[in-house]
């Protein structure tokens, strides 16, 4: 499907948000772990999740209900239980400047994880758009931690995406923070009045 297609269904708010709920509901039957080894089996069900939609800055996404969500201005923070993980998102620049973006969040992150490293950098998928991506290894109060950040542009607006775990976060973890991003849909902002 191409991505005018996805932005036209989830221009409308009522309609990506059921887009989304439906994506979300989809992925979590099918990777949701169901238990530990030797757990007896569990009824599977879908996990309650929450939508997120920012008309302003043009980002829908959706979060597992065990996450909880923080906003300062225009930036949206979620925090997985037992603080496992904190995933940002912003968009702190109009236009594609995806290169400039990413470049600060890289000097930004090492200098706030020194002594960092990055570890990987590559192609990443933020919802069905093609992103870059870096992960970084470093230090947070002394204790190890991993910062993966995707940057990427629609035509109207550049989004920064960082997931800050601890460095060998829980395969649930994991599952649950790639299925919010790929939840995320980048459309057209709308202009306040």
């Amino acid at each position: 499907m191409t991505d005018w297609i996805l932005d036209e269904l989830t221009g409308r708010r009522l309609g990506g948000a059921l887009f989304v709920l439906v994506g979300l509901i989809v992925a979590g039957m099918v990777l949701w772990p169901s238990g530990e080894k030797g757990d007896p089996p569990k009824a599977r069900g879908t996990q309650p999740a929450r939508i997120v939609s920012v008309p302003l800055l043009g980002l829908t996404f959706a979060y597992p209900a065990t996450w909880s969500r923080s906003v300062s201005g225009l930036v949206i923070r979620l925090h997985a239980p037992r603080r496992a993980a904190v995933m940002t998102f912003a968009s702190p620049v109009r236009g594609r400047e995806t290169d400039r973006v990413k470049a600060d969040t890289k000097a930004a992150l090492r200098r706030l994880y020194a002594p960092a490293k990055v570890v990987n950098e590559g192609p990443a998928k933020l919802g069905t758009r093609k992103v870059t991506s870096f992960e970084i290894a470093g230090k947070a109060k002394g204790k190890p931690v991993r910062a993966l950040a995707l940057t990427g542009s629609s035509r109207y607006r550049t989004y920064v995406v960082t997931l800050l775990t601890p460095a060998r976060p829980s395969a649930k973890t994991l599952a649950e923070a790639q299925e919010v991003l790929a939840t995320v849909r980048l459309v057209e902002p709308k202009r306040t009045r």
